[in-house]
């Protein structure tokens, strides 16, 4: 996938800018010279019994380790391979499940004496104000007493807790839904404590949860602007900033498509923010088509500033049909940057 690839590119980049660094500002520590006492001598007639050399010249060829080097050849062809296609339409398939389910909870299992194991189930990972948490205690091999559970804000350290609570169940399940509160915005740490054979144990995880800064509440008419389907998104702004708005593009029979991705800086207020899908990912599907999925954004404005989210009225908005033979065949070019960074793989592999 597009991220993964681009996160190993950034880590291979800082291993060679590290390296880089250390090969070119690391001296060689010169061993003092002894001090030695010698008679004196004729400089006249030793310099003309000595015949005039010309210093040698040294030419040091540097080369990074083949590990590495072979490395940044893969890099440089999967980044190559990216480029033929733009980073704001990125295909998707069937097997793309963490781009498919961006909100997604995974939970993870604590393994527990005797074999038994016990993990936390929750319904997804972020939340918008009101929306209630659904806490969920899955115990196996073990049988449970009794459970509860608390969160704390951990913008507090941790120290604060915004609501402790009984959970019900039983036969290994156990659950509870809590009504959100005014007080809860940003990240809540939820700690879950269970009694089982005269012992207490305790399971922790963490959840976003924010009130929305900004609300997604239709689409506009989808039109063509050159080699793109340009899909105009409809926003209530509550708090202005730049927002980068992430959503997937599927066929009417839910067949993904495309990731869609557009940020801009937007002004309180109803504003438009567009998403574009590029003709090559729509060539393979017919309309109509919907969007879904979506993850809005409010980036940091400055150094320690929490990322804020908004959320969409509706989970999904049909596009309707659209002639894909209308937009452009004019291929998509990369920027001077990203050329620069392809250019700098290249070298560091050897190409």
């Amino acid at each position: 996938m597009k991220y993964k690839k681009l996160a190993i590119t950034i880590t291979l980049l800082v291993v060679a800018v590290g390296y880089g660094i250390y090969r070119y500002t690391a001296e060689p520590t010169l061993k003092p010279s002894l001090a030695v006492a010698v008679a004196p001598v004729d400089l006249v007639s030793v310099q003309s019994k000595v015949p005039s050399m010309k210093p040698k010249q040294i030419t040091v060829v540097e080369k990074l380790p083949q590990s590495i080097s072979d490395s940044f050849q893969l890099m440089a062809q999967a980044y190559a391979s990216d480029l033929t296609l733009p980073a704001y339409s990125i295909p998707l398939s069937a097997n793309d499940s963490t781009l498919l389910n961006p909100n997604a909870y995974i939970p993870q299992a604590v393994l527990l004496q005797d074999g038994a194991s016990a993990s936390i189930v929750l319904p997804q990972y972020r939340f918008s104000f009101p929306e209630p948490v659904v806490v969920k205690l899955e115990v196996k091999g073990l049988a449970v007493n009794g459970a509860s559970v608390s969160l704390r804000s951990e913008l507090a350290g941790g120290t604060e807790v915004l609501v402790a609570k009984t959970m019900l169940g039983s036969d290994g399940e156990w659950a509870i839904t809590l009504d959100a509160e005014e007080d809860w915005d940003g990240p809540i740490e939820i700690s879950v404590t269970f009694s089982a054979k005269g012992k207490k144990q305790t399971l922790k995880t963490g959840i976003e949860y924010s009130h929305p800064t900004a609300t997604i509440t239709g689409v506009g008419d989808i039109r063509a602007e050159g080699s793109d389907m340009l899909i105009p998104v409809k926003v209530d702004v509550e708090l202005a900033g730049y927002y980068r708005l992430r959503a997937n593009l599927y066929t009417a029979d839910k067949q993904p498509i495309a990731l869609l991705t557009g940020s801009d800086k937007l002004t309180q207020g109803s504003v438009v923010l567009d998403l574009k899908a590029y003709k090559e990912v729509l060539a393979q599907y017919k309309g109509p088509y919907v969007l879904s999925t979506f993850v809005l954004e409010r980036r940091p404005a400055v150094p320690g500033e929490l990322t804020q989210y908004g959320h969409s009225e509706e989970p999904a908005y049909e596009l309707g049909d659209f002639a894909v033979e209308s937009l452009s065949d004019e291929p998509w070019q990369p920027d001077e940057q990203e050329m620069q960074r392809l250019e700098f793989l290249q070298k560091m592999a050897g190409d």
